[in-house]
């Protein structure tokens, strides 16, 4: 599962590299391609697809047999529900609320499972993006946002989301990461007292259709 060649993984890991010379913070980057398999929703479209069969061939005057009809609608709904997970159609189907919650939960799942919050001074952030969702979300823990307001970070992300739309994930990534840097920068300078490299710098990839 690559969603970004292992060159642009280099430049990431590298950009955050750079960023935490200036820092006693620690940034972490990741990424899903679907933040969910929303398995469910394809589903019931094809089911009520299928069970349509039935009024549009009353109304229609369309006689078929029982065996027809079921055969029918047995037809409809396999290959319904096997179109309905092509990604497209899929990001279609799926409310963008129910998206958005999904993608969020991925998110701070991932800040807790890489360990963001165990950062020293608590000045860890984790910029986490997910494809198919067109999702952006920066999480900063609690030491970083008792001094940036969670605004701070709204331009980065809609420049990120900007960049995914655009197919630019790593360009977008590594904005994020500048922008990012800067404000820990202001806030966490480095100092002679800050851990080596606490957490890591390489792309966490995810996908949401395991968990």
């Amino acid at each position: 599962m690559a969603f970004l060649n292992d060159q642009e993984k280099e430049r990431i890991a590298q950009a955050i590299t750079a960023v935490e010379t200036r820092t006693s913070g620690e940034l972490v980057t990741a990424i899903a391609r679907v933040s969910d398999g929303y398995r469910f929703i394809p589903i019931l479209f094809a089911a009520v697809l299928a069970l349509l069969v039935l009024p549009v061939a009353y109304f229609g005057g369309i006689v078929l047999s029982l065996k027809n009809l079921m055969l029918s609608q047995m037809a409809l709904f396999m290959l319904s529900a096997i179109l309905f997970q092509l990604p497209p159609i899929r990001r279609q189907l799926v409310p963008r609320s129910v998206q958005q919650q999904r993608a969020r939960r991925l998110a701070y799942q991932t800040f807790y499972e890489a360990g963001v919050h165990h950062a020293s001074h608590r000045a860890g952030i984790l910029i986490f993006v997910s494809i198919e969702e067109h999702y952006v979300q920066i999480i900063a823990d609690e030491g970083v946002a008792a001094r940036v307001d969670n605004t701070t970070w709204e331009h980065a992300v809609d420049t990120f989301i900007g960049k995914v739309k655009a197919g630019e994930v790593a360009d977008g990534f590594i904005d994020c990461i500048e922008q990012c840097g800067a404000v820990l920068a202001r806030h966490f300078p480095a100092t002679t007292e800050r851990p080596a490299n606490e957490l890591t710098n390489r792309l966490i990839e995810l996908d949401g259709e395991d968990l």
